[in-house]
């Protein structure tokens, strides 16, 4: 069994995993805090910017991650969309996923687990990924393949970003990236990416 932690955006190498066999995301461990659970990363004119999703923890440090519940105020929801859109707004893409995006963004949707949840269900649609979203019974310390602190790093196939007069490409960013730089061609990463995972 492979265990990933849920994620906000998630990167490539992130939905490579969920079309891996018996996969199941965390969600009885205790939250960590500062990881892709609740943050992605976007490419923009100045460097990559994290976007954080506030989180209210009922338990405090020891709120199980089904627990975990979205900030309600909307300053985070605002800043994340115009980041988001201030970085990709000339992206050949932007405008076909723009409004789900920012709808997916703004959905006032209680808990973490669920937000992310209609993410991950955006994305597979968006790209005829097809994974299925299995969740963690309970938590497990002994598991073949334990990814919840970090994914193995494989470098994914390189494609056109926005800012693609910058010295170097960026990889290992959210899947916003490729969806709006590659659109639907965006599928072709993922598969490609899972394939690596497959070979290792």
């Amino acid at each position: 069994m492979t265990v990933i932690p849920t994620s906000y955006f998630g990167s490539i190498a992130y939905f490579s995993q969920l079309l891996m066999p018996d996969v199941q995301v965390e969600i009885q461990e205790h939250f960590v805090k500062q990881t892709h659970r609740n943050r992605c990363s976007i490419l923009t004119a100045n460097g990559v910017q994290h976007l954080s999703v506030p989180v209210i923890k009922p338990n405090g440090n020891k709120t199980l991650t089904r627990d975990i519940l979205v900030s309600p105020k909307l300053d985070w929801r605002k800043d994340h969309w115009k980041a988001i859109e201030s970085a990709y707004a000339s992206a050949p893409f932007f405008e076909h996923y723009a409004n789900e995006i920012r709808s997916l963004i703004y959905a006032e949707t209680p808990d973490l687990k669920t937000f992310n949840e209609h993410i991950m269900r955006f994305v597979a649609d968006a790209l005829s990924l097809d994974f299925s979203i299995n969740y963690t019974a309970s938590y497990s310390s002994h598991v073949k393949r334990d990814f919840r602190l970090s994914l193995p790093e494989i470098e994914h196939e390189k494609y056109i970003q926005v800012l693609f007069n910058q010295s170097a490409f960026v990889a290992n960013l959210s899947i916003l990236d490729a969806l709006f730089c590659e659109g639907p061609l965006a599928r072709k990463l993922v598969l490609k990416s899972t394939q690596e995972y497959e070979s290792h």
